[in-house]
């Protein structure tokens, strides 16, 4: 049997993050105080992973530290470079060296998880004979077609086989979102050798290395293994998974360790981080508050995303689209 292989892509930059990203790395922000890299890890050891790979990039120091600091124990990190930003396949191209010949779970280091049976999708990948199955991908039904047009489009065929898979497709195929894990067998870098950059971005997209293994005649298929994701491309999906994690936890709010209030300051459905100052009597709903951060400002926050020195008001503005019915905002 081969050994099973842990994947963090988290070299990403995290541009459209405004100046947020100038304070974090996307793979170290905070759900409700937890870096979401730390959450990947303990979902790695939760299925019996004893190996992870984390591809680092930007603030590579800073994602290096995070997850050392909250890698669960008997869990082995190893760590490699993706010294330029040419795509999702090519950064996991990078991990062949310790990778090659194990069976892999694949995990974008920029997307928050609600996880249901990532084991769903290990059996799905070791069913049948020796690499009958190549590809498993965690999709699942979304109503809002503008969040497929973010990301991908996928198309099974009777047997549940892909078919066709397409990145920020004008149109989706139907209701069905894959997430940001995935279960490989080897085959998947004999994929991406044959896969040329994107028109698209100039990148070597995982979509097309995924399409190309099914053109080699290798079997990829899907999986429920996850009830909710949220790619977090934009300060108001920082904040949306946030707000829907703390529901889930059946919390009104959320409040870090050393931050002190002002008298007459309010927090309700927020999620304030430690080390902050509130200083002023500001009332703040559905909002998070970055570590260190100081409120000096009178008046109301709301749906704001505040870290040292900015606040970025109106984040949920187009972002409701897509949320839990469990967690439901």
């Amino acid at each position: 049997m081969r050994e099973l292989v842990g994947v963090i892509l988290a070299a990403g930059e995290g541009q459209r993050m405004g100046e947020i990203s100038a304070h974090y790395a996307k793979p170290v922000l905070p759900i409700c105080s937890v870096p979401l890299i730390a959450t990947h890890l303990k979902m790695l050891e939760g299925i019996n992973i004893k190996r992870a790979v984390v591809v680092v990039g930007h603030q590579r120091d800073k994602v290096v530290q995070t997850a050392k600091a909250h890698c669960p124990k008997g869990l082995k990190l190893h760590f490699v470079d993706q010294t330029e930003r040419l795509g999702i396949a090519h950064a996991l191209n990078e991990t062949r060296d310790l990778t090659d010949g194990c069976n892999l779970v694949v995990i974008l280091g920029d997307t928050h998880f609600i996880p249901t049976d990532l084991d769903l999708g290990l059996k799905r990948l070791s069913s049948g004979e020796e690499d009958s199955v190549a590809g498993v991908l965690s999709v699942r039904r979304v109503q809002a077609p503008e969040m497929i047009r973010r990301e991908c489009t996928v198309r099974f065929d009777f047997t549940g086989s892909l078919v066709e898979i397409q990145e920020k497709p004008v149109q989706p195929f139907n209701e069905l979102k894959p997430c940001g894990i995935y279960f490989f067998s080897p085959a998947i870098f004999e994929a991406i050798e044959m896969t040329l950059p994107s028109a698209l971005r100039g990148e070597v997209e995982i979509t097309d290395s995924i399409q190309t293994l099914v053109e080699l005649g290798y079997t990829v298929t899907g999986a429920p293994t996850v009830e909710w994701d949220r790619n977090i491309n934009y300060p108001g999906d920082l904040l949306i998974s946030n707000l829907v994690e703390l529901k889930r936890r059946e919390l009104g709010s959320l409040i870090g360790p050393r931050t002190t209030f002002h008298e007459d300051a309010e927090v309700r459905d927020s999620v304030v981080g430690k080390d902050v100052q509130i200083l002023s009597p500001a009332k703040l709903l559905r909002s998070l508050v970055l570590d260190g951060a100081v409120v000096e400002e009178h008046g109301d926050f709301i749906d704001c995303v505040i870290g040292p020195r900015f606040a970025i008001p109106d984040c949920l503005k187009y972002e409701w689209a897509d949320t839990p019915e469990a967690f439901s905002l």
